[in-house]
């Protein structure tokens, strides 16, 4: 049964007020109305208490949010190849419990549509490569942030609307698009440096783009050369596609990276658990 607004808001005014015994059960109440409709549940919450909810209604909704998100991290790790897309719709459900897949879903689908006459009837990879290069950093105006300091700069689902954040986010833009076309585009981890691989079946060998460089085209000796003026031996693993449990364990470790820095134990305790689940 659906319950209502009004219902929310008096179940928040109680959870203010009772003791920890029958809080128990007024948990279980905004548990299930999470789960049925999680932004009915925010929009009760913002007209209630405006901009400043309590910290303890806060506490019990992030402990409700966060105890799910275990679970659905769980699920997705079970799976033999899980969805990418889906592993980012379950991250940037962290801050924004509210998110539906569905509308990022759909968000990919809008900014792939105006590429379509472009990639369709392009003659070669590297001018796909350039033709997104245009598309996401001229058209779209992205932005790569090169340091986080902020966890949302690191939400694909925030990313999306701000057309701003991290490296690994423009990367994820770049695979789920491309995947949209039929094209096999992956991330790889160039000792720490994020690159997008795209092979070149006319060529024999895959060429790369730098998402923290406009989508630069770089080649392997370019990786090379990077590697050596960092005094980095190569290795062949470098060029190894990183697979979704990988892709969304480092967005976890980006997230306790920065956390870390404010000491903020409550939300870390979480991440280090997501970690956890996530196997490579």
């Amino acid at each position: 049964m659906y319950m209502g607004n009004d219902r929310l808001k008096a179940l928040f005014k109680l959870l203010t007020t009772e003791t920890e015994t029958y809080s128990t059960v007024l948990r279980r109440e905004i548990a299930a109305a999470i789960k049925q409709n999680p932004s009915a549940v925010k929009v009760a919450l913002e007209e209630e208490f405006h901009s400043a909810p309590p910290s303890s209604i806060l506490h019990v909704l992030e402990d409700i949010y966060w105890e799910d998100l275990s679970r659905e991290f769980a699920l997705f790790s079970a799976k033999i190849n899980p969805d990418l897309e889906e592993g980012l719709a379950l991250l940037s459900k962290f801050t924004d419990p509210a998110l539906d897949r569905r509308s990022l879903a759909n968000n990919l689908d809008q900014n792939a549509l105006p590429l379509r006459h472009a990639l369709l009837n392009a003659t070669n990879y590297m001018e796909i490569a350039r033709q997104l290069g245009r598309y996401f950093f001229g058209s779209l105006g992205l932005q790569t942030l090169s340091a986080n300091t902020d966890i949302k700069d690191v939400s694909f689902s925030r990313f999306l609307q701000k057309r701003r954040g991290s490296s690994l986010c423009v990367a994820c833009l770049y695979v789920l698009t491309g995947a949209r076309y039929g094209l096999d585009i992956n991330i790889i981890d160039l000792a720490g440096r994020v690159l997008l691989s795209l092979q070149d079946p006319s060529l024999q060998q895959a060429f790369f783009m730098d998402p923290l460089d406009n989508g630069k085209i770089l080649w392997q000796s370019d990786c090379k050369q990077y590697l050596a003026s960092r005094q980095i031996a190569w290795k062949d693993e470098f060029l190894a596609p990183l697979s979704s449990r990988q892709i969304v364990r480092r967005f976890l470790a980006n997230m306790i990276f920065i956390l870390n820095k404010i000491q903020d134990e409550r939300r870390l305790a979480c991440l280090r658990k997501y970690l956890e689940i996530i196997k490579n």
